[in-house]
């Protein structure tokens, strides 16, 4: 099993460093790498979630706009069913209010299921249809069990949310390669922008390696300090090598690094 350092870990690493580079006298270059590093990473991180807004569109599986409006469909819904309970709140009164809530909720829900053209739907999808479902299908069961006039309308809402549901799971079954490449499209475009971000790491480290004195750099190396363990680079790393890795490694997000492994 492989150590993955935290990122504070390795941010204190790249700190270290930078220190080193102060007993030289070089801190302002120090300061310069970090940044550089720093905004190539943002850099990288913006193409790597552009060429998937641009690959999937709506069904782009990071926060891609059906996302939220799937998100916005469950929220109307939970609270809709809520309000249909009649724990804290007249049913009849609230009426109105969950039958609007439950309409846009379908709309919302319909939205997504047009916009992705039958296509399959990322498996993140499934939490949040699934509430969207469940909970129109609660406030249509109390709203018609309480014969409440607004009853129709909410259980066309269910129907639809019911449909969504359907078409989710159908799209995946009939299409099983267009549904593993939508559930590996994120690790997929990782891997896709890592060798130039790689190359980006050779160029930076190349031109500071060009800025510094021999006596420098191996001044650099020696006062450093230890690297933790499963660090993205070893002891015998150049100067400034460890900033270039940490500050550039952070163009993968952390809560995404454990997958991309």
């Amino acid at each position: 099993m492989s150590v993955r350092p935290t990122q504070r870990e390795l941010l204190d690493a790249a700190k270290s460093e930078m220190d080193a580079f102060e007993r030289v006298g070089l801190k302002d270059l120090a300061i310069e790498t970090w940044h550089s590093a720093r905004e190539a990473a943002e850099k990288a991180r913006k193409d790597c979630w552009a060429w998937l807004r641009v690959k999937y569109g709506s069904r782009n599986p990071h926060w891609g706009w059906t996302s939220f409006v799937l998100l916005a469909a469950a929220l109307c819904a939970a609270i809709g069913a809520t309000l249909t309970i009649g724990v804290r709140f007249d049913p009849a009164e609230t009426a109105i209010i969950t039958t609007a809530l439950a309409a846009a909720a379908a709309v919302g829900d319909l939205l997504v299921v047009l916009s992705s053209r039958f296509r399959p739907q990322n498996a993140g999808v499934l939490r949040p249809q699934a509430i969207v479902t469940v909970a129109l299908v609660v406030a249509a069961a109390f709203q018609a069990s309480r014969g409440l006039p607004t009853a129709p309308v909410v259980i066309g809402a269910a129907a639809i949310g019911i449909g969504a549901l359907i078409v989710y799971f159908v799209a995946r079954a009939a299409d099983p390669e267009g549904t593993e490449e939508i559930d590996t499209a994120i690790n997929v475009a990782l891997a896709r922008m890592r060798p130039e971000v790689a190359a980006i790491g050779v160029r930076m480290q190349a031109d500071l390696t060009a800025r510094l004195s021999e006596s420098e750099r191996a001044a650099i190396v020696g006062s450093r300090g230890p690297l933790p363990l499963g660090a993205p680079v070893d002891e015998g790393a150049p100067a400034g090598g460890v900033i270039i890795a940490v500050l550039l490694g952070t163009w993968i997000p952390e809560v995404l690094r454990e997958t991309d492994a």
